[in-house]
């Protein structure tokens, strides 16, 4: 039996009476745990092809807050069939909810589907250079503390000095001094690094849902199968905020029509995730969510062109530290949270799994 612990709880910034109308909303699509018949909650399909082509509802889930100019692209063209059964994954289930349809993918994980919505307007073509196709070669020096360490918060305490506006609480910085943090920049050691990092959050595919409700150890096997590993954080932070040393990977001021962020939170239902493989997940998830396809956010993009880095799904990545769990979170969600290159949460241990938690991968260069 797989045990994933509650949710843990954050305090949202919503006014008051915003937070009492998601309250009742979120009332009225939860209900007690087990399936429940009836067509709005109970699966599509239990076979995992025949799910595939199952028509949405028009309302259920059309994009959102989408911060692209579609006449700027050309359109990029619908996948056959998602990555996940493209690469052998089995989906459980297909539940029909008020706003979006979910996979269950292999028992314990979730997908947005996504198969009937509009095509995203494709993004600049980003060369692969020496890495597989799908992921995006990382060359330069990460930012070490004046020790020349990685493994300790120096850049980032370094980076906080040069904040102008906090918001409570700290860590969420408004704007910072690009003049000052410049001039910090040109003191501090760097070590090379040179790996390949996927352009988007797993399963790696622009237009897609990102995968979720997963544990660290569960993310490690998804990128395993396609020979790769989870990123270590200080490979995630050199790929979020490039050689400059961003705080975010758009630019010094945080902005919520960059990347998805500065949403309310909405808190689960008390047993969403206990356990994560039934309609009630399902009901708990559409609840909460406030993600976005993958790509949807044109200017979502850190300076070696990888995308949704900060917002929309927090990701695991590999702490390099000697000490604490070797599993930490890196981004930050669609919520009032971190939502920058270089702040973590380190506080979560090898069970934990949330709404918002997800991965993508990473990859040393292949040899010629």
């Amino acid at each position: 039996m797989v045990y994933a612990p509650r949710a843990v709880r954050s305090r949202s910034l919503v006014p008051s009476f915003v937070a009492l109308v998601i309250v009742a909303l979120a009332g009225a699509c939860g209900s007690p745990s087990g399936e429940i018949p009836g067509s709005t909650h109970s699966p599509i399909s239990s076979v995992h092809d025949a799910s595939i082509n199952e028509v949405a509802d028009a309302d259920a889930g059309a994009g959102s807050d989408l911060a692209v100019d579609a006449g700027s692209f050309d359109a990029a063209p619908a996948a056959a069939s998602p990555r996940l059964v493209e690469l052998g994954y089995k989906i459980d289930k297909v539940y029909k909810e008020p706003r979006l349809r979910w996979r269950q993918v292999q028992t314990l994980n979730w997908q947005a589907v996504a198969d009937d919505m509009p095509a995203l307007p494709s993004e600049p073509v980003v060369p692969a250079k020496d890495c597989p196709a799908g992921m995006i070669l990382v060359e330069g020096g990460l930012l070490l503390d004046k020790n020349g360490k990685d493994d300790t918060d120096g850049v980032l305490d370094a980076q906080d000095t040069t904040c102008e506006r906090w918001r409570v609480p700290k860590r969420i910085c408004d704007r910072f001094s690009e003049p000052r943090w410049q001039s910090i920049v040109a003191t501090l050691p760097r070590k090379p690094m040179r790996f390949c990092a996927d352009r988007y959050e797993y399963p790696n595919r622009r237009g897609e849902y990102p995968l979720v409700v997963t544990t660290f150890s569960e993310s490690e096997k998804y990128c395993a199968k396609e020979g790769k590993r989870l990123c270590t954080e200080s490979e995630w932070t050199l790929s979020c905020e490039g050689e400059e040393g961003r705080p975010y990977p758009y630019g010094y001021s945080r902005d919520a029509t960059a990347c998805p962020l500065d949403r309310p939170r909405i808190e689960p239902p008390e047993d969403t995730f206990i356990p994560r493989t039934n309609g009630h997940t399902a009901r708990g998830i559409d609840t909460m969510w406030q993600g976005e396809r993958a790509g949807a956010f044109s200017r979502c993009h850190s300076p070696y062109g990888l995308s949704d880095m900060t917002g929309n799904v927090d990701e695991w990545t590999r702490s390099t530290r000697k000490w604490g769990y070797k599993m930490i979170l890196k981004g930050g969600h669609w919520s009032y949270v971190r939502g920058r290159c270089r702040p973590q949460t380190r506080g979560h241990g090898p069970l934990y799994v949330n709404v918002e938690t997800g991965f993508r991968c990473c990859r040393d260069v292949p040899t010629p």
